[in-house]
């Protein structure tokens, strides 16, 4: 069956039975499901039939489209009496008469005439391309779109790596110029775990586990630093004040760690010692 045969009972089907699904015409049309899908959707595009719950229903559109196939399918052709009998056609006999003007203009109406019309399929695949089309566009804008995204998210790791690098540099060339016991891993040998985390980013996790900082509850201590400070105990309890900010801060966090006691209230003793 041609297709115009089957948007013409596709169109008659629902005209007589509205709300029909697209396996009820698929039955009904004696085809394959995906098939009758096909059909529906392109009349669908087309505004010759739209979705009424799980169904279809013809429009008004529908509705002249099926009155026009439906004339053309049962108009039969026109003959002539003369024609019938193996004559001249009456039109042909008066042609001959008419002035050359006159023949001229129903030269051109009958070139004109014998142009193809569009047909309903014609223009059903038409919009079918328009349809994929715009679909297409949709598609690619969000491509676009996730492009530029990943462009952007690229951008930021590069950025990052960049500065891991520079700060990796500046840290080694700050190790080149000490020597000796003032080489320290870090400018301020004893600080915070959320301000070491921000200046040194990935860095912290790799000194920590090589042993050149250490993690004394809630401060980041030099490794160098922190050997030095031992050597100083026992700290009579007396002279703590002469000891330096970082060294009292130090201090501080290893009594609170339990790592330092202070014996019979007069000095400071490493626990471990």
């Amino acid at each position: 069956m041609q297709a115009r045969s089957y948007t013409l009972r596709v169109l008659e089907i629902l005209n007589n039975m509205p709300s029909l699904s697209s396996r009820e015409i698929a039955e009904i049309l004696g085809i394959d499901f995906s098939r009758a899908k096909e059909i529906l959707e392109r009349l669908r595009y087309s505004g010759y039939i739209e979705k009424a719950g799980r169904g279809y229903i013809i429009t008004a559109r529908g509705r002249s489209l099926l009155a026009e196939l439906t004339k053309q399918k049962t108009m039969p052709p026109q003959i002539t009496t003369q024609e019938k009998q193996g004559g001249p056609a009456s039109g042909e006999a008066a042609s001959s008469e008419k002035p050359i003007g006159e023949k001229r203009q129903e030269g051109k109406i009958e070139g004109q005439s014998q142009q193809a019309p569009e047909t309903p399929e014609a223009l059903d695949h038409v919009s079918l391309l328009v349809k994929q089309l715009e679909e297409f566009s949709k598609r690619l804008r969000e491509l676009e779109v996730k492009i530029k995204d990943l462009d952007a998210r690229l951008t930021s790791l590069e950025n990052f790596a960049r500065e891991v690098v520079k700060h990796h540099d500046m840290v080694q060339h700050a190790g080149s110029q000490s020597s000796g016991e003032g080489q320290y891993v870090i400018e301020t040998p004893v600080m915070n775990v959320n301000e070491a985390q921000s200046r040194l980013g990935p860095l912290l996790d790799k000194y920590l586990l090589e042993g050149r900082l250490i993690r004394i509850g809630a401060l980041i201590v030099d490794h160098v630093f922190y050997e030095e400070f031992k050597k100083k105990f026992p700290i009579k309890a007396s002279e703590v004040s002469r000891l330096s900010n970082l060294e009292k801060t130090l201090l501080n966090e290893m009594r609170n760690e339990m790592l330092v006691i202070l014996y019979a209230g007069k000095e400071y003793r490493l626990v471990n010692a």
